[in-house]
């Protein structure tokens, strides 16, 4: 089922995160945890169709769910930066994003990127990340960049991102490769607010959470000299997307019940209570919670709640009632159990199964739910792409390579998985 752009942009400003591997500070009746928690600051960027109102520049006329590509946007067809890391700069003043593009500079010895260098802090992408600034709409409309952790209190006016290399694409005339400088950079400022990060711990402790998102309005060429080098000058702002207290809970659902509550098991070790609610909580599947993974996919909430279950890897981001209960706004969730295999039969006569070439029969099954039609069916990309219709691809071939995430299952045709998301690829190598 595909699920609307501007339900998708809300999910993944909020959802797509590296999640992090948190230590739920004590929690008091109310009272203070007698510690500092760092927060956690996670980046994504986005495109934005103009520079908002309080600028010096045009005011923003369209939501950027419905915005196009950039306006401003070179004559290529793709943008492709590859991002190396990021950097929190703090505020020595009052400052302006350059309606023109921001200006890229070279490095100097002390800007090599360690913390505590004039304040800086820093997320080094392991992987590097790379970006289509011409491209983020639809499944890339609010694209991943990196998770700051730790970030020490102080006020934060710019973020600035490094890059290894440009890359203009043109279906017509192939690649152009910008001046390929090393450790090149450009800052983006902060607009209807500075990130500030307050210096003490939240009263009810834990891991404050805080979302900024870069936003590209456009981009020019900047040539350097009499060279004729092309040098990349986005128009670009960032915004602090936070408007309440809210925290990223991390860890393996348990006691999940019908009524929209569950457990936390943080592997710190501690249970927090958290709960979901039908129309307030928006949702998405990922390969992966506990590490770094652009691999995710926002789900609607008819089809994600029934396949929330126990054991499910969860990240839930929302604020905590005066009970201490979490009330998650945004849940993204891994599926437990796994099969990767090739297809070694289509769908079974009354449409409920079909069968993998396992090493061991006994696990070869894998159980559509909620029923044929309706798991998530994508392929193999980064991020990955919806397969309308994909049921239609479950036949035997010895290259149609199937990965189903699920839950392990015993039902009337033997061991299996039951499968609420099954990528489909024939190039790929498990």
């Amino acid at each position: 089922m595909k699920t609307p752009v501007g339900t998708l942009r809300t999910t993944a400003y909020l959802l797509l995160v590296p999640l992090i591997i948190a230590t739920f500070a004590a929690c008091g009746s109310g009272g203070s945890t007698g510690g500092n928690v760092s927060p956690s600051v996670r980046v994504s960027i986005a495109s934005a169709p103009g520079f908002p109102a309080g600028t010096t520049f045009a005011p923003s006329t369209l939501l950027p769910g419905t915005a196009a590509a950039p306006a401003n946007s070179p004559a290529f067809d793709n943008v492709f930066v590859t991002v190396t890391k990021l950097a929190l700069i703090p505020s020595t003043g009052p400052e302006s994003p350059d309606a023109n593009g921001e200006l890229e500079t070279a490095n100097s010895p002390a800007e090599e990127g360690r913390s505590g260098i004039s304040g800086f802090v820093t997320a080094t992408l392991d992987p590097p990340v790379v970006i289509d600034l011409l491209h983020l709409s639809g499944n890339n409309v609010a694209t991943l960049l990196n998770t700051f952790s730790g970030v020490p209190a102080g006020e934060y006016s710019k973020i600035r991102v490094y890059y290894e290399s440009v890359v203009g694409h043109s279906d017509s005339d192939g690649d152009t490769l910008f001046h390929p400088t090393a450790h090149y950079h450009f800052d983006v400022h902060f607009v209807g607010g500075n990130l500030v990060i307050p210096v003490t711990t939240d009263p009810q402790g834990g891991i404050r959470f805080y979302s900024v998102v870069i936003n590209v309005v456009g981009l020019q060429y900047h040539q350097a000299g009499q060279s004729g080098n092309v040098l990349l000058r986005p128009q670009v702002f960032a915004t602090v997307d936070n408007t309440s207290l809210t925290f990223l809970i991390t860890g393996v659902a348990d006691n999940v019940t019908i009524d929209g509550t569950f457990d936390i098991l943080t592997l710190g070790g501690r249970t927090i209570p958290a709960a979901f609610s039908d129309g307030g909580t928006t949702w998405a599947y990922s390969d992966n919670v506990f590490q770094y993974s652009l691999m995710v996919f926002a789900r609607e909430a008819s089809l994600a709640v029934p396949a929330f279950k126990d054991r499910a890897e969860v990240s839930a981001i929302g604020v905590f009632d005066t009970n201490l209960r979490l009330q998650a706004s945004h849940i993204t969730f891994t599926f437990p159990d796994v099969r990767i295999a090739n297809i070694f039969s289509t769908w079974s006569a009354d449409n409920t199964y079909f069968r993998l070439n396992r090493p061991l029969p006994l696990d070869n099954v894998v159980y559509a739910l909620p029923d044929k039609t309706n798991p998530l069916y994508t392929d193999f990309r980064v991020p990955p792409l919806e397969l309308l219709n994909g049921y239609n691809l479950i036949v035997p071939n010895p290259d149609n390579t199937v990965k189903a995430r699920g839950y392990n299952f015993t039902g009337s045709q033997g061991a299996g998985l039951q499968a609420f998301w099954i990528s489909i690829d024939n190039n790929i190598v498990p």
